[in-house]
């Protein structure tokens, strides 16, 4: 990991401009793993999914929890198979977790009254980032308009009758998916396809955007 930042200088000074890339959250994972003396993926199950009891969510299935991975189909619409997750890239993508538990994990997000990790909500949920002012932004507009970033959050500031929306959009293995969430509103979107299909993706995020402002209008 080392080598690989030294041997490529940034783009850009950091604050100045944002370019999507999962490389770079991979560096954070490494980064949090090292401040907690401990793998990545054994601090987000103590920090996370222990305390939110998402019983269904790991980087490794167990044989019972393979045999309901969705199936992902490549860009020709054949299947893909279930590639294990490796060690580089658990910062960027490769958890499982299923409908119940991403719901729960959604609720979490959305109960902004309770006391619970009231804390850690409230720093989940802010805009560190601003769009005014940046020189470049690269890759974060396709889910939808890009106002700030959050802690991985893309946010969209209000707009006409559409809320403050907190989303990610993401895809591995044959499989595209879309968190949405309006903390204000109390609502939000997951939402996935089983198929290497970018213009459906980009309409999965579109419905989910447009249904929160449905039914979570300011």
């Amino acid at each position: 990991m080392n080598e690989n930042v030294e041997a490529n200088p940034l783009l850009f000074a950091p604050g100045t401009a944002i370019s999507y890339s999962n490389f770079g959250f991979d560096v954070l994972a490494a980064a949090l793993a090292r401040a907690a003396h401990q793998p990545y993926a054994d601090l987000l199950e103590a920090r996370v999914i222990r305390p939110l009891g998402l019983r269904d969510t790991a980087f490794s299935p167990s044989t019972e929890q393979v045999g309901r991975i969705m199936q992902g189909h490549n860009f020709d619409g054949s299947p893909m198979p279930t590639a294990k997750t490796g060690d580089v890239i658990v910062g960027s993508g490769g958890l499982y977790s299923s409908a119940r538990d991403l719901l729960a994990w959604l609720q979490w997000h959305l109960d902004r009254f309770s006391n619970d990790r009231a804390d850690e909500r409230l720093i989940d949920h802010a805009a560190y980032l601003w769009r005014d002012g940046l020189s470049a932004v690269f890759g974060m507009d396709e889910s939808g308009h890009m106002d700030a970033m959050g802690l991985a959050w893309v946010i969209m500031a209000p707009e006409g009758d559409r809320p403050l929306i907190l989303q990610k959009a993401g895809g591995l293995q044959g499989i595209f998916s879309y968190v949405a969430f309006a903390p204000a509103r109390g609502i939000g979107v997951c939402a996935a396809i089983n198929a290497f299909d970018l213009n459906a993706g980009l309409a999965m995020a579109k419905t989910a955007n447009d249904l929160i402002a449905e039914l979570a209008p300011r």
